[in-house]
C-alpha cells in the first residue's frame, strides 16, 4: 500500500468517524430536548415581536435583489450574474435579519 492510499484511507476513516461522533451529539441532545423540554424554549411575546420585525426588516434585501434581477433579466444580462444578485439577496436576508434580531435582543425592543 502506498503512502498516499494510507492517508486516504485514514483521511475517510477519521472523517467519516468524526461525523457520526458529531451526529451522536446533536442527536442525543435533540432526543434529550424532546422527551423533556426545557422552559427556555417556549417563545414568549418580545421573542415572536423580535422574531416578526427582524424577518419583515431582513426581507427587503429580497425584495430589493429580485428587484435587481428582473431589471438585469430585462437588460438581457447573463444568467450567471442574475443568479448572483439573486443568492446574494438570500445571504443578506439570512444575515441582516439576524443582526436586526441580534440587535433588538442586546437594545430593546
Amino acid at each position: 500500500m502506498s503512502y498516499e492510499e494510507k492517508g486516504t484511507w485514514v483521511y475517510l476513516v477519521a472523517s467519516a468517524g468524526a461525523y457520526l461522533v458529531y451526529l451522536a451529539i446533536v442527536l442525543g441532545r435533540v432526543v434529550l430536548e424532546s422527551a423533556r423540554p426545557s422552559d427556555s424554549r417556549q417563545a414568549d411575546i418580545r421573542d415572536k415581536e423580535i422574531h416578526r420585525s427582524g424577518e419583515y426588516a431582513g426581507r427587503w434585501f429580497l425584495v430589493a435583489a429580485a428587484a435587481a434581477a428582473l431589471l438585469m433579466a430585462m437588460a438581457k444580462w447573463d444568467y450567471f450574474w442574475i443568479a448572483n444578485v439573486i443568492y446574494l439577496g438570500f445571504v443578506l436576508w439570512a444575515v441582516g435579519g439576524s443582526v436586526l434580531k441580534l440587535a433588538a435582543y442586546r437594545r430593546g425592543l
